[in-house]
This record gives C-alpha cells, sequence and structure tokens, in this order.
C-alpha cells in the first residue's frame, strides 16, 4: 500500500472501533436482570408472545441476502428473522451487564 493512500474500508472501520472515544464511555449495567429468562428458553416456546422491534440496518453489510444464502446452504424453509434479532441483541446487552 502506498504511503498518504486510502485504507481499505474495512481496517478504516476496524480502527474507528479501536481509537478511544472523545464522549461518555458507555454504562456497564449491573448484569442480566434476575427475571429475563435465557434466550433459548424463550424461543422453544410453543408460543410466544412478542413485541415489534423497528430497525434499519446498513446496506452495505447485505444482511439480508446472507441470511437468505445461510437458509439456503442450510436447507431450512423458514428462517425467523426475530428469532435472529433476539439471540444477537440478548447477548449484545447481557455482555454489557443489562
Amino acid at each position: 500500500m502506498r504511503s498518504g493512500g486510502l485504507v481499505p474500508h474495512q481496517e478504516q472501520y476496524v480502527r474507528s472501533e479501536a481509537a478511544p472515544s472523545e464522549g461518555t464511555p458507555w454504562a456497564h449495567g449491573p448484569g442480566r436482570p434476575e427475571d429475563i429468562p435465557e434466550t433459548a428458553i424463550i424461543l422453544n416456546q410453543r408460543i410466544i408472545t412478542r413485541e415489534s422491534l423497528d430497525s434499519s440496518v446498513p446496506a452495505a453489510l447485505k444482511l439480508k441476502k446472507r441470511i437468505k444464502r445461510f437458509a439456503l446452504d442450510n436447507e431450512l424453509d423458514h428462517l425467523p428473522i426475530g428469532d435472529i434479532v433476539s439471540v444477537a441483541l440478548d447477548e449484545w446487552l447481557t455482555t454489557r451487564g443489562f
């Protein structure tokens, strides 16, 4: 790579994540609340009460296409996006103490 050249997008992302934040650091919670069951227990129930969670994601990540490819490669007729989001967000919040 030439000196002064552009840094590839992925390297920029990694570097920006590693750079110290100029704002207030994220608070770390007291831990997963005791009244919140494990995700697998909830998702394995026959009937689940659900709530809507609106979100948009960066198109560059091509998440919809990748999820469809995953489903095809694993011969899945249906891959519930809500369950995937539930697992990912629950894990993310739990690791931060919430």
